[in-house]
């Protein structure tokens, strides 16, 4: 009776787990870069969202009150402003650099479209 694997059986286990990871890595690294992807602009829309909150919660400033007026005028909101009047977080990280958001020093840019505000970050 025989203790073991021969040569040839551990050559064949080999070669079938590297067909398994050939297979198998490139679904995975397209599966993280999706996810990566939808972390992003879930990101920016959680940014485009606050710069909303807070343009509705200080709607009495003569600069949004006449951006709501006035079609085609725009308004740029620094990032930074966000954070300090507690409308969203600076811990708040860009998934695509792991930098908080204080960091990047974005802005979101609201326009009046036809009568509809668009916001619009960029960083």
């Amino acid at each position: 009776m025989k203790n073991g694997f021969t040569l040839i059986e551990l050559l064949a286990i080999l070669v079938l787990l590297g067909a398994i990871i050939l297979v198998s890595v490139p679904s995975i690294v397209s599966t993280n870069k999706k996810s990566q992807e939808q972390n992003y602009e879930r990101y920016v829309d959680n940014i485009e969202n606050a710069a909303e909150i807070y343009v509705e919660t200080h709607s009495d400033r003569s600069e949004y009150a006449n951006l709501k007026t006035t079609n085609g005028a725009s308004v740029n909101i620094h990032t930074d402003v966000l954070v300090a009047s507690g409308v969203i977080q600076g811990t708040l990280r860009n998934p695509k650099t792991d930098r908080p958001l204080i960091e990047e020093g974005g802005s979101v840019t609201v326009r009046n479209q036809n009568g509809t505000l668009k916001y619009t970050y960029s960083s």
